[in-house]
């Protein structure tokens, strides 16, 4: 998007109407209906409004569209709670990205050598037990993890 435009934050959606206020105080309300990757997008915007807009230099060149995924409700759901507490941020940093990187750098898993969901996750699986295996071997030791395979 272009410098000094409105952002799509800068929009607020009304749940109740099924449609954006733009920060003209304008309703921008559904005018396509279509997809993104699995997932159902709308787009939203006035035509009328936006020809007759006061900031429509700040805003677009010709009419404004904001879309929204199916999901976006609890994108923005995540983003309140994010705002409330975002050490939570920090924390997600340090336990679960550790794994990834250490992925990574062990078994040379840049990138996934398989084509296709179903492969890719067969190969994540793998890659994740085998890194499971090795830190459990790591912190339990050979012969604590022998006799615990043996039990």
């Amino acid at each position: 998007m272009r410098e000094g435009l409105f952002r799509k934050d800068e929009f607020r959606y009304d749940a109740t109407r099924d449609a954006y206020v733009c920060p003209a105080d304008q309703l921008l309300k559904p005018i396509r209906h279509g997809r993104l990757r699995d997932l159902a997008k709308v787009d939203y915007g006035n035509r009328q409004a936006c020809r007759d807009c006061p900031m429509r230099a700040r805003c677009t060149n010709d009419v404004r569209s904001v879309s929204r995924l199916e999901n976006e409700d609890a994108l923005d759901r995540m983003a309140e709670r994010l705002k409330t507490r975002p050490e939570i941020l920090d924390r997600r940093r340090e336990v679960v990205e550790h794994p990834f990187g250490s992925i990574k750098q062990w078994m040379y898993q840049g990138a996934f050598l398989m084509r296709g969901l179903t492969k890719v996750r067969a190969e994540f699986s793998l890659t994740a037990l085998a890194y499971n295996l090795r830190r459990a071997l790591n912190i339990l030791g050979v012969e604590a993890m022998t006799a615990a395979v043996a039990a």
